[in-house]
């Protein structure tokens, strides 16, 4: 016989002041799984939530685009020696002809300022981080969750 069975006085009021402790502590979070994209359906604490149960940070919805600000550095880089090969056709010569391309190093900068499109944020069987408005009828997507790898 264990020493937790149904004859332990205390058990019963364990257990009963859990209960009550679990329902006083608000929820801030919960995690969810992407079930669906078309149409949208997030399984999380028990329920599935489908697009009239959630509101989405939109840089997970498809084909959000963003600016990219502050993009420019300098790169330089060095091009390999290397022979090009081709055909000549000069008056009445016809042959093969080539060029060689010493070691050569390449300066410049980057783009200062670019778009990104993001075209699937979000896949079946992504996991995400979900907030619950307080009454519980709302969820709030704001982030997708991904493992690390080191």
């Amino acid at each position: 016989m264990s020493e937790r069975d149904a004859r332990d006085p205390y058990l019963g009021l364990n257990n009963h002041i859990r209960q009550q402790a679990q329902a006083q502590i608000p929820v801030y979070y919960t995690l969810g799984k992407v079930v669906s994209l078309k149409p949208m359906l997030v399984r999380a604490a028990g329920m599935n939530l489908d697009k009239d149960d959630l509101m989405i940070a939109q840089h997970l919805l498809p084909g959000w685009t963003e600016h990219l600000t502050n993009l420019e550095w300098e790169v330089t880089s060095t091009l390999p020696e290397k022979r090009f090969y081709g055909q000549c056709q000069c008056g009445l010569a016809v042959g093969t002809a080539w060029v060689d391309r010493p070691t050569e190093e390449v300066k410049g900068k980057t783009v200062k300022e670019a778009t990104a499109t993001h075209d699937r944020p979000l896949a079946v069987g992504d996991q995400v981080l979900l907030i619950p408005s307080d009454d519980g009828q709302t969820y709030y997507m704001v982030e997708k969750l991904v493992e690390v790898e080191l």
